[in-house]
């Protein structure tokens, strides 16, 4: 697994450079031309890179080179696992590195208010990328670059579907129910929405391995 983490990281190193800096760019034109929060650069950074290790698959159905991986000591099981490892130590490092550039914009706006809140607050987003990569990894592996392209779309689309129809549902629900909702998100406070993120990530990234297990399994070079 060692050498398929150095693969990795090492094309990533290579692909990665221009998109680092784009993202940083664009996140930091975002910021300073509209009026978003600073934590939208923690999240735009966080996802979009954290989304782009499942590229590395690309690589290795380049040229056979599925082949030759499976000719060294390298399991289907320890190819997936790498895979899911990798991706989320990506997460991490992406993750701390735009906590740092978002830190350091909402210092010298004078706009934090507390460490606690700062950092719980973003730390959600290391979840909703982990449920991003959960997503777009057994599809990559199931489907080639083009139709896992067209896949994965299809499957945020669907996200974002049942995401707005929960939310029209929410606003049909009478107001004495959605005041009882509110007060009960309140109670929970930070901590217990944290802990909920921390769940749905867990459970997306259990789902998402198995499939990939059963994916690579099956799969044929």
């Amino acid at each position: 697994m060692k050498g398929l983490m150095i693969k990795d990281a090492k094309l990533l190193k290579n692909q990665g450079k221009i998109l680092a800096v784009m993202l940083v760019v664009v996140a930091g034109i975002m910021y300073f031309a509209t009026d978003v929060n600073a934590s939208f650069i923690v999240g735009y950074i966080t996802i979009i890179f954290a989304m782009f290790t499942a590229t590395t698959i690309s690589y290795d159905e380049f040229d056979n080179c599925y082949l030759f991986l499976m000719t060294l000591p390298v399991t289907r099981k320890k190819y997936v696992n790498e895979k899911y490892l990798f991706a989320l130590i990506s997460i991490l490092i992406a993750w701390c590195v735009s906590m740092v550039l978002a830190t350091v914009v909402e210092l010298s706006g004078g706009d934090l208010l507390s460490w606690g809140e700062w950092i719980g607050g973003n730390l959600c987003i290391i979840f909703i990328a982990w449920v991003f990569v959960s997503v777009m990894l057994p599809l990559r592996l199931k489907f080639n670059a083009e139709k896992a392209r067209y896949a994965n779309l299809i499957a945020m689309g669907c996200i974002l579907a049942v995401v707005y129809i929960v939310y029209q549902m929410g606003k049909l629900l009478p107001a004495e129910a959605r005041s009882r909702m509110a007060a009960y998100i309140n109670e929970i406070g930070d901590t217990g929405i944290l802990l909920v993120f921390g769940v749905v990530a867990v459970a997306a990234g259990v789902i998402s391995y198995l499939c990939s297990r059963h994916i690579m399994t099956r799969k044929e070079f």
